[in-house]
C-alpha cells in the first residue's frame, strides 16, 4: 500500500486540540505512529484518555476518519495479517 500524508488530532479535556502530520499505508499506522509522538508531550496524559478519539485526516484524496484510542490500541497489540502488518506493528510498538 502507498504511503499517504495524514493529520492526526486529538481533544483534550480541556477542549484544546492537538494535531500531528504523518505519512502511513493504513488507517491504525497513522494513528499509531500519532499516539507515539502525542506521548511524549505533557499534555497528552489529559487528552490520551480511555474515550479519547483520535480523528484522522487522509490529505489526499481528502478523507477524515474519527478512531477511539481503544481500537487503536486493540490493533497495535493483536494478532497480524501479514508479514508486512507484523513488521509494522513491531516498528511501531519500538517507538
Amino acid at each position: 500500500m502507498a504511503l499517504r500524508a495524514c493529520r492526526v488530532s486529538v481533544t483534550d479535556l480541556e477542549g484544546t486540540t492537538h494535531s500531528v502530520n504523518v505519512k502511513a499505508s493504513t488507517l491504525f499506522e497513522a494513528a499509531a505512529q500519532a499516539l507515539s509522538t502525542f506521548r511524549q508531550e505533557q499534555w497528552a496524559a489529559h487528552a490520551l484518555t480511555d474515550n479519547a478519539v483520535l480523528r484522522i485526516e487522509v490529505q489526499t484524496p481528502p478523507v477524515i476518519h474519527d478512531v477511539p484510542l481503544k481500537a487503536v490500541e486493540r490493533w497495535r497489540n493483536g494478532p497480524s495479517a501479514s508479514p508486512r502488518e507484523y513488521s509494522a506493528k513491531r516498528r511501531l510498538r519500538d517507538t
